[in-house]
């Protein structure tokens, strides 16, 4: 009998046998029986609702706190994120998913975002593992978290103007080292933000991370990878969610606006 080719080749190991030579193969292999996606084909917010059978929206209670929802009539469809007046972390909004990804599988989280005003307002967009906290970064200029682990990109105007890539370490009060990218936010202008993790050392169990970012064209301007030395990231077997997290510094009003979001990993682990 003739054998499918469809049959075996929905899975990355076949699939390479065959075309590991040819450009197609990173984005086959994504769309691969080996990949698992918060959302197939990631989430581009067209409809009237968010999906509450994978997201987890939440606020701070804040006056005028909003959690994240679907804004009608959006060019491309956008959720928005309304932090409020109240300042701090009760002026805050977050999306997060499920605690589903880990460093030992490869897990990648992608977002296009902006902000409609870049002072006084912290920003986490990666993976953390708590969905409950007034943000997984507790102080952003000498880090320490609410987090036990996590990798985030963070923007926090109490400590600079910029992103940079953080992470903790099983509640260690020695974290990794601040990837500093030194890119500012411009407002109103989209831009994908991007958290890689592999897991880098069998013994401790941890993960390296790698921050990239993207114009919103799609043109990569930064990747740093942190976590090489002794003092890693997040362990690689703790169970993490994708995050976005915005709250205002101020008693002014910040709106992040998010375009797209997906999250996924190997199925099998890779040690």
């Amino acid at each position: 009998m003739t054998k499918r080719l469809a049959t075996t080749q929905l899975f990355s190991a076949d699939l390479q046998r065959v075309m590991s030579q040819s450009r197609l193969y990173p984005f086959l292999e994504h769309h691969s029986l080996d990949v698992v996606q918060m959302r197939y084909g990631g989430d581009d917010f067209i409809g009237d609702t968010l999906d509450s059978n994978y997201t987890v929206v939440s606020n701070g209670g804040g006056a005028s706190a909003a959690s994240p929802v679907i804004t009608g009539g959006a060019l491309n469809g956008v959720c928005d994120f309304v932090t409020g007046t109240a300042g701090g972390s009760t002026a805050s909004s977050e999306l997060s998913s499920g605690l589903n990804f880990r460093g030992d599988h490869g897990c990648v989280m992608v977002a296009c975002l902006t902000l409609d005003i870049i002072t006084g307002v912290k920003v986490e967009v990666g993976f953390t593992d708590v969905a409950t906290d007034p943000g997984a970064v507790n102080v952003k200029a000498t880090p320490s978290f609410t987090a036990t682990d996590c990798a985030l990109w963070c923007l926090d105007t109490n400590d600079n103007t910029t992103w940079e890539g953080l992470a903790a370490n099983n509640g260690s009060t020695a974290p990794m080292v601040t990837v500093e990218a030194g890119i500012a936010p411009v407002a109103d202008t989209y831009e994908w933000l991007m958290v890689e993790l592999m897991p880098s050392d069998t013994v401790d169990t941890e993960s390296t991370v790698t921050f990239r970012r993207f114009t919103q064209a799609g043109k990569l301007t930064y990747e740093a990878t942190g976590g090489r030395g002794t003092v890693q990231g997040p362990n690689s077997n703790v169970l993490l969610t994708p995050w976005i997290y915005v709250e205002a510094r101020n008693a002014s009003s910040k709106t992040l606006s998010l375009d797209y979001w997906n999250a996924w990993q190997m199925r099998a682990s890779l040690v």
